[in-house]
């Protein structure tokens, strides 16, 4: 018997569903309403749409009051996602760089489900790395004391992110950069952190996160990120993960 590929493929063949979905990717729960406006349709043909994605097991919903909200199903369907959007074409974001449109935030900085994707995200990955705070292990990645100390002073607890079957945190392919960014419990908590901290805020209707000024002297100060890097269109990857 074969996985039933066709399914997925069906769902994912309509220009609107897959706008649906990149609006989930953000990591929240969206109404049909505002999916409706993301993908420029009506309430109508986004219920239409939404019952489609459900049934191939891509998003799912929930009850709040007399509002029904939709997101995407798990972690894992978010990361086989941004893998998927990773084989599309990228002509549209190489112009939208060279031309600094609005497209161009999201690949700055942007929410992959529940942590930090895009330039940000690849940098604090590979800055992390030379820092010595992770290490890479094949595909899979160690954090030793010394690591844990990095965090801790963040007020993120290695210890109470353990989860039996989840790795603490694992590599996730960058949609726009083609290069690794953290993903998995740790780097939801770190995300987490970054947005309660304000080192980072959300842009009203994208994915796109902003840098603030304090999120950038502490890119810089304990990350080892220096400012430019973040608004620069250079290639600065030392590791190419």
């Amino acid at each position: 018997m074969e996985p039933r590929l066709d399914i997925i493929g069906a769902a994912l063949a309509d220009p609107s569903r897959s706008r649906i979905l990149c609006e989930m990717m953000d990591g929240r729960a969206f109404t049909n309403k505002e999916l409706a406006c993301a993908a420029e349709i009506s309430a109508q043909t986004a219920s239409v749409h939404l019952k489609h994605l459900q049934a191939a097991g891509l998003t799912s919903s929930i009850r709040s009051g007399r509002c029904v909200y939709h997101r995407i199903a798990s972690e894992d369907v978010a990361g086989v996602l941004e893998a998927l959007a990773g084989l599309s074409p990228t002509d549209h974001l190489n112009r939208a760089k060279s031309r600094k449109m609005p497209e161009a935030n999201i690949m700055r900085a942007r929410s992959c489900y529940n942590h930090i994707a895009g330039r940000l995200g690849v940098l604090i990955t590979n800055h992390l790395i030379a820092l010595g705070v992770i290490r890479l292990r094949g595909e899979a990645i160690e954090i030793d004391a010394a690591g844990e100390a990095f965090f801790n002073k963040f007020g993120i607890n290695i210890a109470s992110l353990h989860e039996p079957s989840k790795p603490l945190v694992k590599l996730c392919l960058d949609w726009t950069e083609r290069k690794h960014h953290l993903s998995g419990p740790l780097a939801t908590a770190l995300m987490n952190k970054a947005l309660q901290m304000k080192w980072i805020e959300r842009r009203s209707g994208s994915r796109a996160l902003v840098v603030t000024e304090v999120g950038y002297e502490v890119f810089e100060r304990d990350f080892g990120i220096p400012c430019s890097l973040i608004d620069s269109t250079d290639d600065p990857y030392e590791f190419g993960l």
